[in-house]
Formats: C-alpha cells, structure tokens, sequence
C-alpha cells in the first residue's frame, strides 16, 4: 500500500505489488509517495485501502494534475498526512520539467515535447505549454517534424486574417 502526493497539496492511497511500487508511482506522475504498509493477500490489500479511502481518496483526476503542474509541493501537508502512517520508505520524483505556469489541458499534441510527467505529455508550441493526457492518444501515430497544419493553440496566438 502507498500514499502519493501531487502538488500542491492533492493526495491519494494506492495498491500495488512491490515490485512495481517505484514504477507505479512514475507511471501516475506523483512528486512525494510513501510506501506504508505490506499485505500478502491483494484482498486484504483492498480492504485496507477501502478503508484509508474513507479520509485519503483512492484517485486522482488528469484536471486535478495538470492544476498542480508548476506549483510548489506542500511538504507540511504531507508529513501530516505521514503522521498517521507508519511509513515503510518515502520517494521523492523529478520529471526534469520547470514550468514557469500551468500549462493549457490540451487533446492534440502538437509542438515540442518539453518533458513527461506520469501520463501526462508536456508540449510547447507558439510559446504556450500545454498538458496532454496521454490516454487520449492511444491509436494515434506520432512524428517527427513540424505540422504542415494551421492551429490556433491559444488566445495569445491568434491572429486575425
């Protein structure tokens, strides 16, 4: 069982086997996680996080990912939240991503690829950086090279013809 922490301060409890608790956390995008408990049945394991879930939720949206991007980790609300855990080993992530704001919540992933965080593809294009979820581009094909396609990508972009 785990505890993972998105900024700035958006936590959650997962399950996982052990073996895959690191890449687990990675695959979700998490900043801080806390490994917190081991169980030898995936049903007690269940139950356990059934019953965290009752005061940590067991799930975290895109939205709610993409609005922490670029924002400082709240490190006091996390240790509080530890507090009331008896934590096995903590892990912290770096994604090699700065942001100087939170990007756009985008479908079409166009543009330069600045970084990856979980499942969640960071593209800039036309000096915006936009957040695409990686889920929505399953069958999609990716490329190499510039558009040959006219996009607005934002407000600040468009230019009237």
């Amino acid at each position: 069982m785990y505890l993972a922490g998105f900024a700035p301060a958006t936590f959650k409890v997962g399950v996982t086997r052990l073996g895959r608790l690191a890449t687990r956390l990675r695959e979700q995008g998490a900043d801080h996680a806390a490994h917190v408990h081991s169980v030898s049945d995936g049903r007690v394991a269940r139950r356990l996080e059934r019953e965290i879930a009752e005061g940590v939720p067991d799930q975290v949206r895109v939205t709610t990912k993409v609005a922490g991007l670029g924002r400082r980790f709240d490190l006091d609300a996390w240790w509080a939240l530890l507090g009331e855990f008896r934590v096995v080993r903590t892990f912290e992530f770096d994604y090699g991503v700065a942001l100087d704001s939170r990007p756009v919540q985008e479908v079409l992933a166009t543009g330069t690829v600045v970084g990856s965080k979980g499942r969640l593809l960071l593209v800039e294009r036309s000096g915006g950086t936009y957040a695409v979820d990686l889920r929505d581009l399953l069958g999609y094909e990716l490329r190499p090279g510039a558009t040959n396609r006219d996009l607005q990508v934002s407000l600040g972009s468009f230019e009237p013809s």
